[in-house]
C-alpha cells in the first residue's frame, strides 16, 4: 500500500480511518465468497464427498451471508455468475481430492527484533518435493502485476511456521485456471529479508507521506479527502490516470 500511495498508507495505518471511509466493492465481496467457499470445500467436506453440486451449494450459502457492494440485482447476478464460473473451472480442472495442510489463515514470523511479517495463506499442499504454497487470485492475470516477492514472503512465513521445506509457491488465477509458479530455495530468503527491512526503514523515515496519483486511485476509498482529490477526479474523467 505504501508503494502504491503513501497517503493511503497514512490514512489506513497511522490515522486509522479506513473503517470510516471504507466502501463495499463488488469484486471484493465476490472474491471473499470464492475464497471462503474453497476453504469450506477442503476443510469441511471429505474427499469422497466432494462434488460440483456440493461446491456450488457452499458458494450459494456463503453468498447469502453478504450481498454488499452491488449496484443492483442485475449487477449482483453478473458477479455471482463470475464466481460460479471460477469455481466450476477450478473443480473440473484440478485435483479436488487433495487434503491441504494449511488453509485460509493468518500466519506470521519475526523478521527482525521490531519487525514482524504477517500473511494470509490461502492454501498449502504437501508434495513429494516439499510444501507447495498456493495463493488464489480472482482477478485477471496481468504479467505487470505478478510479484515474485510476495510468493517468496509467503514461503518464508510457511517455512517458519511449519518447520518444513517449501519447494514451490504459486498464484492460481481462478478466472482462467492459469498457474504462475516459482521454484523456491532457501537462499532466496536472506536477500528478501534485507529488502523488506530496507522498505520498512523507508516508510519510517517518510514524514510527508504524500499522495501518489496512479491507476488505482479510481478505486480508492479516500478519494474525497485526498489532498489531490480534484486533480485525480479530472484524470479519472479523462481516463488518463498514470501507471505507478
Amino acid at each position: 500500500m505504501y508503494e502504491t500511495c503513501p497517503q493511503q498508507y497514512k490514512f489506513t495505518y497511522i490515522d486509522h480511518i479506513a473503517d470510516e471511509y471504507k466502501q463495499p466493492k463488488p469484486y471484493l465481496t465476490m472474491g471473499a465468497h470464492v475464497h471462503n467457499s474453497l476453504k469450506d470445500f477442503y476443510d469441511n467436506i471429505e474427499p469422497t464427498e466432494r462434488s460440483w453440486d456440493v461446491l456450488e451449494g457452499i458458494l450459494r450459502r456463503r453468498w447469502r451471508e453478504n450481498r454488499s457492494g452491488f449496484a443492483d440485482r442485475e449487477d449482483e447476478k453478473n458477479w455471482g455468475m463470475r464466481a460460479l464460473q471460477m469455481l466450476k473451472a477450478f473443480y473440473f480442472k484440478n485435483d479436488i481430492t487433495k487434503t491441504p495442510v494449511m488453509l485460509e489463515d493468518f500466519y506470521d514470523m519475526d523478521l527482525a527484533e521490531d519487525i514482524r511479517v504477517v500473511g494470509r495463506i490461502d492454501r498449502v499442499d504437501e508434495e513429494d518435493e516439499g510444501l507447495h504454497v498456493i495463493d488464489y487470485k480472482t482477478g485477471k492475470y496481468n504479467k505487470e502485476d505478478v510479484s515474485d516477492l510476495q510468493l517468496i514472503i509467503y514461503a518464508m512465513i510457511v517455512e517458519a511456521n511449519s518447520k518444513q521445506r517449501v519447494h514451490k509457491a504459486s498464484y492460481l488465477y481462478l478466472t482462467t485456471n492459469q498457474w504462475y509458479s516459482l521454484d523456491i530455495s532457501s537462499d532466496m530468503y536472506e536477500a528478501v529479508a534485507e529488502q523488506l527491512i530496507e522498505r520498512v526503514e523507508i516508510i519510517k523515515q517518510d514524514k510527508e507521506l504524500n499522495p501518489r496519483i496512479n491507476k488505482y486511485c479510481k478505486n480508492c476509498d479516500f478519494i474525497d479527502i485526498c489532498p489531490k482529490s480534484e486533480e485525480v477526479k479530472q484524470l479519472i474523467e479523462k481516463k488518463t490516470l498514470p501507471n505507478i
